[in-house]
């Protein structure tokens, strides 16, 4: 009786399935990682293992000089670059320029780059009247027409005009794709836009010998310094043009990474 319940036993654990756990591409300075997804499959090996899934999105900077630094997305194919530090700032007003590409590598080894400018402007409230208070806060939810990249000269919601050397690159709230206006606790208006543009543009703004902002409601006109120009070239000639490598000296440190997270598609 005893041996066939031990008979028994044994046949229902060579039934049951085990846990694999695969810790290939989650490794780290501290050990091993747990992957995202356990699979469990049958002991005898009759089913078969599911392809690996993708890393999590890994995050580092790349420190240029003068002050700012590039913070980089990767995971998998898909990578993308923003830079931060571009800064002017005048009474009332402070406005960032964030220019991004985002690359993708196709099966066949081919790669996609898209270009983004991204912009933060806050200014106090004794700057904007009621008007531009409406202006800011709402004309930009109009959605963007599909496929559209350059800023065309017509009638709409103008939030700012970047002047490029002796160019002028017009930006409206109509033709941006993700916008957000809203009023601080502090009282301070703030409004993001970002906006797609084709690369010959992106390098005109990031590669001019004198770069200027200007808003007609609210009225402000403020320069790019020196340091914020560089950065901009920096940014275009490493990873526009060069993929991440720097042509000729080193601009900063190593790539430091500062975290890993949960992959994710593209976001605008």
């Amino acid at each position: 009786m005893k041996i066939s319940a031990v008979i028994a036993m044994l046949l229902v654990l060579g039934a049951c399935t085990v846990n694999m756990y695969d810790y290939s591409s989650h490794s780290s300075e501290g050990g091993s990682q747990p992957p995202d997804t356990v699979y469990v499959v049958p002991e005898s090996g009759s089913a078969p293992v599911p392809p690996p899934v993708l890393p999590d999105t890994v995050f580092s900077r790349y420190p240029l000089l003068h002050g700012g630094y590039v913070f980089i997305e990767e995971c998998g194919s898909w990578s993308r670059y923003t830079l931060f530090g571009c800064k002017t700032e005048t009474d009332g007003v402070a406005f960032e320029l964030r220019p991004v590409m985002i690359s993708t590598t196709s099966s066949d080894g081919s790669v996609n780059k898209e270009f983004k400018l991204e912009f933060n402007c806050r200014m106090q409230s004794y700057l904007v009247d009621s008007d531009t208070e409406s202006s800011l806060l709402s004309d930009g939810s109009a959605p963007s027409a599909a496929g559209r990249i350059a800023m065309p000269v017509v009638t709409g919601t103008e939030l700012v005009t970047f002047v490029a050397n002796r160019t002028s690159f017009p930006f409206f709230a109509e033709q941006s794709v993700s916008y957000n206006g809203d009023w601080l606790p502090d009282g301070t208006l703030m409004y993001d836009a970002v906006f797609t543009l084709p690369q010959w543009m992106l390098r005109d703004i990031c590669t001019a010998e004198q770069l200027v902002v200007s808003s007609e409601s609210p009225d402000f006109r403020m320069f790019f310094g020196d340091s914020e120009r560089r950065l901009l070239q920096q940014f275009f000639d490493i990873f526009v043009i060069h993929d991440g490598e720097a042509p000729v000296l080193p601009v900063g440190d190593s790539r430091e990474t500062v975290g890993r997270g949960a992959g994710r598609a593209l976001r605008k």
